[in-house]
């Protein structure tokens, strides 16, 4: 069993991936999530084109033409991102999984936007 699978809280799925902007922030960088997993009590998990350290003190930024926002947290894990049969190289990357402060706040958030 991989580190993934072995998540144990219930995980929310988005119902479509929000229409704004969404960005992981690093102390050194600003990365473009490319897709929501899912988001949970404890944090989110998505894909990102390049690898973060665990334990890196991050930020979710959100932002779309009516608000922005800002949840805070910690990288819990990153590992290279499985590719499925068929999918090309765009598909390469990384899964992260982020502990976040307030989690269901940006879920909320993005359940509406």
């Amino acid at each position: 069993m991989t580190r993934i699978e072995q998540r144990r809280p219930d995980r929310y799925p988005l119902e479509r991936q929000p229409d704004g902007k969404l960005n992981l922030r690093t102390p050194d960088a600003r990365h473009a999530i490319a897709e929501i997993r899912d988001i949970s009590d404890f944090g989110i998990s998505f894909y990102l084109e390049h690898s973060v350290d665990e334990s890196a003190k991050v930020a979710i930024e959100y932002a779309d033409p009516k608000m922005k926002l800002e949840v805070y947290g910690r990288v819990a894990w990153c590992a290279a991102r499985p590719v499925a049969e068929g999918e090309g190289p765009a598909a390469n990357g990384f899964v992260l999984g982020v502990e976040l402060i307030t989690p269901m706040m940006l879920f909320a958030v993005l359940q509406r936007h």
